[in-house]
C-alpha cells in the first residue's frame, strides 16, 4: 500500500514536470515571432532584392493600400 502512494507522487510528479515544460515551449513559441502583414514582409523583400519596384508596387495595390 505504501508503495502505491509512492508509484502515484512520483507520476503525478513527473505529469507536472512534463506539463510545464509544455507550456513554456508553447509561450516562448508564441513570443518569439512578431506578427508580421504583407505590406511588411513586401518591404523586406524590396529591400533584399527579391523583388522589383514594379513587382512592389503591383502586389500593394492588389492588397489595396
Amino acid at each position: 500500500m505504501l508503495t502505491e502512494s509512492v508509484i502515484r507522487i512520483i507520476l503525478s510528479v513527473i505529469i507536472l514536470i512534463i506539463m510545464i515544460v509544455i507550456l513554456t515551449r508553447f509561450r516562448a513559441g508564441k513570443s518569439q515571432a512578431p506578427p508580421r502583414d504583407s505590406l511588411h514582409v513586401l518591404k523586406k523583400r524590396l529591400e533584399k532584392g527579391e523583388i522589383t519596384q514594379e513587382e512592389y508596387d503591383e502586389a500593394k495595390k492588389k492588397r489595396g493600400k
